[in-house]
């Protein structure tokens, strides 16, 4: 008896292995559907925050005014990065080229100094790597116009069956406990996420608004576009915000012609990083995200690897939901409690 319990829990181990595998190939595959789907509902969720602090501030005022309100400051964010990137493009592009001659002329000097022969950028890189690098910021423009639009498509359709949906939601489960559950998965994720939005986007404001101070001070070239870049990394856990401070560095090097700007621009944009996120961040954050750091790294490699940037500026939000989903089936709940700070996700007492 005791072999044939052992023999089904050990099947159930593997077939939840296999179906886990099974997952992760179909997110994988089905990423040009997934991807702007799970950013839609994610600026679904900003623009409810939003009609949330409308209702809070201006009781009297209708409803549908705080939703508007979000997709308008949506709209305009979205638009607003556009014609930044449009007007300091080309600002970028001469940096650029200096960037790659000033590499050159360092692997020059390092080449006369081991005795080898002299090398390039160009040298270094073949035909085929240069043609596949254009290619790929190519792609990379057009993907981004047609997510774009899939996006805003999704997110329409979202807000217009909000009401609908929560209907079915209700009906599908008529059990009041099941439903109670569900909820308080739903509210769980919706306030998680909403705080780490919430979260992030004012340090990353801050932290591009001092850069964009400090690289203007110094005359960086296309301190707005850089300052953009540094916000919106921001939003990647982890490393993105010392990737985005790390950025404005590297192309000084193509625009000044000493070290003394070039230093003074990295510490000073690292110094603002490390304030606000080892200062500011831990003051802001609750414990109402309530995810284990090591979680928020696995996460971060696991859905850059899926699906690249936009994984990696979805891997908090997804891994609260998944530790909120977790949390709701008893088999599962012990996953959940794995991946939570403190052992007790959505009040799981253990």
């Amino acid at each position: 008896m005791a072999e044939r319990v052992a023999t089904g829990r050990g099947a159930g181990v593997a077939l939840w292995i296999l179906c886990a595998i099974a997952c992760v190939f179909a997110v994988h595959a089905l990423r040009s559907i997934l991807v702007p789907f799970a950013v839609a509902v994610l600026l679904m969720i900003v623009v409810e925050g939003v009609a949330q602090a409308q209702r809070r501030t201006l009781p009297r005022w209708p409803e549908w005014t705080g939703r508007a309100l979000g997709v308008l400051l949506v709209a305009a964010f979205f638009l607003g990065s556009l014609l930044v990137a449009a007007a300091q493009a080309a600002s970028v592009a001469e940096q650029v080229v200096r960037i790659v001659a000033r590499i050159d002329a360092l692997l020059a000097m390092l080449g006369s100094r081991v005795g080898g022969a002299p090398m390039t950028v160009a040298g270094l890189l073949d035909d085929g790597t240069v043609r596949a690098a254009v290619g790929a910021v190519l792609d990379s423009t057009q993907s981004f116009v047609s997510v774009s639009l899939l996006v805003a498509i999704y997110l329409g359709f979202l807000l217009a069956s909000r009401a609908a949906v929560a209907g079915r939601f209700a009906l599908v489960l008529a059990d009041p406990s099941r439903r109670a559950v569900a909820m308080d998965v739903v509210a769980a994720v919706r306030r998680g996420t909403g705080e780490y939005l919430w979260v992030q986007t004012v340090t990353g404001l801050l932290i591009a608004a001092v850069s964009w101070a400090i690289m203007t001070a110094l005359g960086q070239d296309g301190a707005s576009l850089l300052a953009l870049v540094i916000f919106l990394t921001s939003y990647i856990p982890v490393i993105g915000p010392f990737l985005g401070v790390s950025v404005p560095a590297v192309f000084a090097l193509g625009q000044f012609d000493g070290w003394r700007e070039v230093v003074l621009l990295l510490a000073g944009l690292q110094g603002i990083n490390f304030l606000v996120n080892n200062l500011l961040v831990p003051r802001m954050q609750s414990r109402r995200l309530n995810l284990d750091p090591t979680v928020v790294l696995l996460s971060l490699a696991l859905w850059s690897y899926l699906w690249g940037i936009a994984g990696a500026l979805l891997s908090t939000p997804l891994a609260v939901l998944a530790m909120a989903s977790a949390s709701a089936v008893p088999s599962l709940r012990w996953f959940a409690v794995l991946m939570s700070a403190d052992g007790r996700p959505l009040g799981v007492r253990g």
